[in-house]
């Protein structure tokens, strides 16, 4: 499958079957079994497929949380030194369903982004609708790595808005941009959900490319 998201330096030793996902619940016991098998193909040590098994869930977990018709495939890769764990999905998430769940507090702020994971959903989800969905989405996070460390796919957006294709986020720009803002409160409250992350704790990088209506993620695990 073709990726916006590239390992520019290797190509992978394996790659597990694609496992697809989606907002039913009555299919997540086929699913969690189709991941055990999958990490069962990576051959990782104890540790480390422990550490995959937590990142599938934490990525799947997402996926029936994000708003919409939400679908997405997740599959695994192996590298020397790394094991990707990989997310494209597509939803028919519009402006209409983001502006209400953005009304569901009296702060007109997303109630539900919560924890780096949520910021994470939170970002996918705006950054699907458009080019001033992700100036929106600056704002409310006061440009804190959610925005303004990220970098656009088309360069030219800054001055034509209708060129907007897509957006790249990674969690080591996030990290970069909390160290650059180091002593302010939103930027201790925001390490604090770092350090109480599952994926960030597992993870050395996250990241997440949006693309018109579709969306990639890479977890990248070192093992």
């Amino acid at each position: 499958m073709e990726t916006i998201i590239k390992n520019k330096n290797q190509v992978p030793k394996l790659s597990t079957e694609q496992i697809y996902v989606n907002s039913d619940a009555k299919r997540y016991n086929e699913v969690y079994e189709q991941v055990d098998k999958s990490i069962e193909e990576l051959q990782l040590n104890k540790k480390d497929a422990l550490h995959m098994k937590l990142l599938y869930e934490e990525s799947i977990s997402m996926v029936k949380a994000i708003t919409g018709d939400f679908t997405a495939i997740v599959w695994a890769e192996k590298y020397d030194g790394e094991s990707w764990l990989r997310l494209v999905g597509k939803t028919n998430m519009n402006i209409d369903k983001k502006t209400d769940l953005m009304s569901v507090s009296s702060t007109g702020e997303n109630a539900l982004a919560v924890g780096f994971m949520g910021k994470v959903r939170d970002f996918v989800e705006t950054g699907l609708l458009s080019y001033d969905g992700v100036m929106k989405l600056q704002q409310k996070y006061n440009g804190y790595g959610m925005g303004i460390s990220g970098c656009y796919l088309d360069t030219a957006v800054a001055s034509n808005p209708n060129a907007f294709t897509g957006f790249m986020w990674t969690m080591d720009d996030y990290k970069k941009s909390l160290k650059e803002g180091n002593g302010e409160p939103e930027t201790t409250a925001y390490w604090d959900e770092l350090e109480k992350s599952i994926v960030a704790s597992i993870a050395k990088d996250v990241v997440v490319g949006v693309e018109k209506n579709q969306i990639e993620m890479a977890f990248i695990m070192e093992i």
